[in-house]
């Protein structure tokens, strides 16, 4: 009877799987994942609301925290939109509304004197803002766009902590600038990976301010590859959250900033990073879709998966063939398999957020996969 009642279970599985029709291509991927952007973009060209599915949210600490949520995904937004925007029309209107709301919207400030969220916003908004402000479709916003930019690098400067890092708490001090006590090592690393966009760009950037990042990102590489959390964590090196399998999404982005800005970090190195991402996968997928942070095993959440993978795409880029070829594909499959049905992809229940920030890193993902894997099909002669 076991084995009939297996039978039944296999077949329904079959039935299922089946109904779900054959696994999207790369390219119906990004087109899913494009018309899902633009049909889900806020009439004002923002992305993403306030709405809530459920009653436990993540710490907000005031309402202003849901300007620097929309702010970071608006960006992000917009970053996912200039490669499409070439060639789809619909995508550059989008776009286009995209750019005016982040050149338009009130400067987005702290919550509190221990909460600032707004890191993110300041960041994102710097590189969204980078990646169009010589394009000539903007030429006519080209002074505003540079006027946005300037601004969110002053404010980066006042949000560095005295370590030299950047955080989005500072729970232990509240002084006009943070203490540094709860830098994070991937939120520095993603600031100063924004820093150098502007830089690369004709803008002014501290060296200084650079300088005492970089710093703070070395300070928190441990000799196995991973990175401590933060600054308050670098001295428990074998607690779970600072173990290699428990740094796999910010291992990425600070192993792109050290060789970013000309540190001491081999592509061997590099590679070695997005190889235990593949390794060890399972365990931030374990993280995936929990609405509870840092339950899953070695303390992973939800909202680092697409941001880890984000930044992985990127050093891929920077890898030589065949390795870089071998893992972009891989990196792509994994973003296909884990796409929904509607075209968007979704970490973590974050109000109404989580599916547009989500996409938008999905979409950056596959650009990057794209371009790697174009890169060695030109460099092999084909």
């Amino acid at each position: 009877m076991r084995c009939g009642s297996l039978l039944i279970e296999f077949t329904l599985l079959a039935v299922l799987a089946g109904c779900q029709g054959p696994r999207r291509t790369a390219v119906e991927a990004q087109d899913a994942a494009v018309a899902w952007m633009i049909e889900h973009q806020n009439p004002d060209g923002s992305w993403g609301t306030i709405d809530a599915s459920r009653p436990y949210q993540i710490y907000l600490d005031t309402q202003s925290s849901h300007q620097a949520f929309g702010g970071a995904t608006s960006a992000l937004g917009v970053m996912s939109l200039v490669e499409p925007s070439r060639t789809d029309p619909a995508a550059e209107a989008s776009l286009q509304r995209g750019v005016e709301h982040l050149v338009t919207m009130p400067e987005v400030g702290k919550a509190s004197g221990n909460t600032f969220y707004d890191i993110w916003t300041h960041t994102y908004m710097i590189s969204a803002l980078c990646r169009v402000v010589d394009d000539p479709r903007f030429a006519g916003s080209r002074d505003r766009i540079v006027a946005v930019i300037e601004r969110e690098i002053d404010i980066l400067r006042d949000r560095q902590g005295l370590d030299g890092g950047w955080g989005y708490y500072d729970f232990e001090y509240i002084l006009e600038n943070p203490s540094g006590d709860q830098s994070t090592s991937f939120n520095t690393a993603a600031v100063l990976l924004a820093l150098e966009e502007a830089r690369a760009r004709g803008f002014e950037v501290d060296p200084q301010m650079v300088e005492d990042g970089i710093k703070a990102v070395e300070r928190m590489r441990l000799p196995n590859g991973a990175y401590a959390y933060g600054t308050y964590a670098q001295y428990r090196p074998q607690a779970p959250y600072n173990m290699l399998k428990g740094s796999l999404g910010r291992s990425q982005p600070c192993n792109l900033s050290l060789h970013e800005l000309e540190r001491n970090i081999t592509l061997e190195q590099m590679q070695a990073g997005v190889e235990a991402l593949r390794r060890d996968h399972h365990y931030i997928e374990i993280g995936r879709g929990r609405k509870i942070p840092h339950e899953a095993y070695y303390s992973t959440s939800g909202y680092y998966y697409f941001f880890g993978h984000y930044y992985a795409g990127m050093v891929i880029e920077e890898l030589e063939e065949p390795s870089r070829g071998e893992l972009a594909l891989w990196l792509q499959d994994v973003m296909i398999d884990v796409q929904d049905p509607a075209g968007s992809w979704f970490d973590y229940p974050l109000y109404g957020y989580g599916h547009p920030y989500g996409t938008a890193y999905g979409l950056l993902v596959l650009q990057s996969t794209h371009r790697s894997l174009a890169s060695g099909t030109d460099a092999a002669g084909n």
